[in-house]
């Protein structure tokens, strides 16, 4: 084979090598930049899953404490519509249930005020609940 033809073939093997080193190139700033782009998103999830729980926190304690308030609704309340509890009794049974129960509680004026969203009557003229009796065969 002449020399012209081995330059020329040289040459096109050069070229060819030269172009496919540029796409290689090409596709290493491709990945690299999905790379950072992908480190960003991470990173952004990363902040927004901190925010979340930071609000998911307290939000979670507020739904334990008022899932004791159920809890005690439904295990220690007995719906009998001559009875009367007084307030404080009442509030004094939560307490001694969440403390067999292992649960927090809640202040007095937070556990009134669930009670009375779930429909639990009370006169506040004379401090008592109205319509229920307290379970005395359950701690």
């Amino acid at each position: 084979m002449a020399p012209a033809d081995e330059d020329k073939k040289t040459k096109i093997k050069i070229a060819t090598l030269e172009k496919e080193l540029a796409d290689l190139q090409q596709g290493l700033c491709l990945v690299q930049d999905y790379y950072h782009d992908m480190e960003k998103v991470a990173n952004k999830q990363d902040a927004e899953e901190a925010v979340d729980q930071s609000l998911l926190k307290p939000l979670m304690r507020e739904d334990e404490e008022f899932e004791g308030i159920w809890k005690f609704h439904d295990e220690m309340l007995i719906p009998d519509p001559r009875s009367q509890i007084p307030c404080m009794q009442m509030y004094e049974a939560f307490v001694t249930y969440c403390g067999h129960k292992g649960r927090d509680t809640v202040e007095r004026r937070a556990f009134e005020f669930v009670l009375l969203r779930m429909g639990v009557r009370q006169h506040s003229d004379r401090h008592v609940w109205q319509g229920y009796r307290i379970r005395t065969d359950r701690s």
